[in-house]
């Protein structure tokens, strides 16, 4: 009895410290983003702004604020204690199909969440910004490796599989809550949270449905690159509103089908946990790394305004 009950402290206070790896993952994470943001536009404020070079500025951000925080994380961790929480699963043919198609039709839902704040923004036509925007096939192949393939490798490991996998040990709910914030937050897109808020959701309650986190990385990359494509092929295209308003309804009805589909081919593997959620969510979004991270990218943000 003694011997268990030792276990148990033991194994809480392991999770207790993996959580406080996390949360300062967070913080690197946040803060890198903000400074390589800053760094690389002052680089490449000389240079002609172009497609191609805003989607060398998106890899390079990728790699220097998520790429390498993670190979750090995964080496003071130990990659092997995260294999089993990043779910390393296949996924069949049939749930890749649906995931395909809840992907497609999910972005355009993504776009209707968004429409409020794009209307704030003025740029209400736009899923994909217009810098982004590729202006030929070249532009296109780069663009998806950089929108789409890289974001959601990257951004799935991190969000899905490291901070999911190790919150998910206290409590499932916090696990999907906080995960899903930190990945809105993280976009630095105030105009779009609503939106990455929903992405969020879709993909980790998707990699809990399959048990894989390819089930996730799947989704998020059909996601951007749907964004993308369509952006791409309205700018070469003549669309009429009555194609787009289908395109929108018929999505809304495909999505809401492929949910209940989806449920019915995929268990439940969620693993609830009894522990307080509230009380733990409270803990995370309000500790001393989270607070830091927020406060020093808000003041890296506004340092373009005070030069």
């Amino acid at each position: 009895m003694e011997s268990k009950q030792q276990n148990e402290k033991i194994l809480l206070h392991e999770q207790k410290k993996n959580m406080r790896r996390v949360r300062w993952l967070i913080f690197w994470v946040m803060v890198s983003i903000s400074v390589v943001s800053l760094a690389i536009s002052a680089i490449f404020t000389f240079l002609q702004p172009t497609v191609m070079l805003n989607y060398t500025r998106m890899i390079i951000a990728h790699i220097l604020a998520v790429l390498i925080p993670l190979i750090i994380y995964f080496r003071i961790s130990g990659a092997n204690t995260q294999k089993i929480s990043m779910r390393l699963n296949k996924i069949p043919l049939t749930q890749v199909f649906i995931i395909v198609i809840l992907a497609i039709a999910g972005q355009f839902i993504m776009a209707i969440i968004n429409i409020p704040m794009r209307i704030l923004q003025g740029a209400v036509s736009y899923s994909v910004p217009i810098g982004l925007l590729p202006g030929n096939n070249i532009e296109l192949l780069v663009g998806i490796i950089a929108i789409a393939l890289i974001p959601a490798i990257l951004e799935e490991i991190l969000f899905r599989g490291v901070f999911f996998g190790s919150m998910e040990r206290r409590s499932t709910t916090f696990a999907v809550v906080f995960s899903t914030f930190i990945f809105a937050l993280l976009h630095m897109d105030i105009f779009g949270f609503f939106g990455y808020i929903f992405l969020g959701l879709i993909t980790v309650m998707v990699m809990i449905r399959t048990n894989s986190i390819y089930a996730a990385i799947l989704y998020h990359f059909v996601n951007n690159l749907t964004a993308l494509v369509f952006e791409y092929l309205s700018n070469t295209l003549t669309m009429s509103n009555e194609l787009v308003v289908g395109l929108v309804l018929g999505s809304i009805v495909i999505f809401i089908s492929g949910v209940f589909v989806f449920r019915n081919i995929t268990p439940n593997e969620a693993k609830n946990k009894n522990e307080n959620t509230a009380k733990i969510l409270f803990q995370n979004i309000f500790s001393l790394p989270i607070i830091l991270g927020v406060l020093i990218s808000l003041a890296i943000q506004c340092l373009p305004f005070l030069v």
